[in-house]
């Protein structure tokens, strides 16, 4: 009986070392047994701009890319090309796993909605646009303050006193970056002339320059694009007329050394980061996240030391004032028309 036993416990030690389960005999699991870690997704979907873009997508995938260095997670995107992928983008990357979906920019807010809804154990982010679901991080710039700098700066470098704004598409988010710029203009100098377009597009290069030669053959010799795919247009008739033109979301002095004057910067990496961060620690809350000049999300480039030194510190001064709350940029047309231009 003794010997039937030991030959039974033989048999079952050899099958469960073969399965890679036990080594030695002594009772150690083997390492290799430890189950392996799944990598978190963490993905984005696009706005109709696309990867490539030079500014807001490229920005929100950088910030995917600083998180794959910081946390190990593994980054995915799906690019949309026309309204219509929004909600099947979204839902294929919740289909997939992902534990945090990333909508970029004002026009995809209905479709994270939507999709927030159908997978409520997803979490999502919410770039540029408000959505009151427990698993969705609304998150939120204060355009309007670095848009006000800029706008200081154009007016203060124009030799014409004629400068330009060339938006995408007509949004809250757009608005607030013209009511800023506008603002700005007129602290610089009152007697500043302003003209103003929108492409209805954020995705068509070749409409942003369309939209850009008016304005340079009015006599604008700066123009601030907030446009997207369409601002590279802009850039490219600053480069054809020989004139200025201000970049957004990121610097952009590198397109055009000798055009790009400034860029606002908007760090949606940063918020992108931090957004994955709460999620990696457990700690993901869905609400409204802020993001300004105080948080480090908002400034303008100096990069290519096209702005003269004393311009640079007036904007600089002026930035001051923001951050002490002595000037309040505004968001909206309505606060714009009732602004009153602050002593300097």
């Amino acid at each position: 009986m003794q010997k039937v036993f030991k030959a039974v416990l033989s048999v079952l030690l050899i099958t469960v070392t073969g399965t890679g389960l036990w080594a030695g005999g002594a009772g150690e699991l083997d390492a290799a047994a430890e189950p392996v870690k799944k990598k978190l997704v963490m993905a984005m979907v696009t706005n109709q701009s696309g990867l490539g873009d030079q500014s807001f997508n490229d920005a929100a995938w950088e910030g995917l890319g600083q998180a794959e260095e910081k946390y190990g997670i593994e980054r995915k995107v799906l690019e949309s090309r026309e309204q219509a992928q929004y909600v099947p983008n979204l839902s294929t990357l919740a289909e997939q796993g992902a534990s945090l979906v990333i909508g970029v920019g004002f026009m995809i807010k209905d479709a994270v909605a939507e999709t927030a809804e159908m997978y409520p154990d997803t979490y999502f982010g919410m770039v540029d646009g408000s959505v009151e679901l427990p698993n969705v991080a609304s998150i939120h710039f204060r355009e309007n303050e670095g848009a006000f700098l800029v706008g200081a700066i154009a007016a203060k470098v124009s030799k014409t006193g004629i400068i330009g704004f060339v938006g995408g598409m007509s949004t809250p988010v757009t608005n607030r970056f013209e009511a800023g710029y506008r603002a700005g203009a007129m602290t610089a100098n009152p007697d500043i002339e302003i003209l103003i377009s929108y492409a209805g597009t954020f995705a068509d290069a070749a409409k942003g320059e369309e939209m850009a030669n008016p304005q340079y053959d009015q006599g604008a010799d700066v123009i601030f694009q907030v446009a997207g795919q369409t601002g590279l247009g802009v850039i490219n008739a600053a480069k054809k007329k020989g004139k200025f033109v201000i970049g957004v979301d990121r610097d952009q002095n590198y397109l055009a050394p000798e055009n790009v004057l400034s860029s606002m910067i908007k760090r949606v990496d940063i918020a992108v980061l931090n957004a994955v961060g709460m999620v990696v620690d457990g700690v993901f809350k869905g609400g409204h996240y802020y993001y300004g000049i105080n948080e480090g999300a908002i400034d303008f480039a100096t990069s290519g030391n096209l702005i003269p030194a004393d311009v640079v510190d007036y904007a600089n001064a002026l930035k001051e004032k923001i951050v002490a709350g002595d000037i309040t940029p505004p968001s909206t047309y309505e606060e714009l028309e009732n602004f009153t231009v602050p002593a300097m």
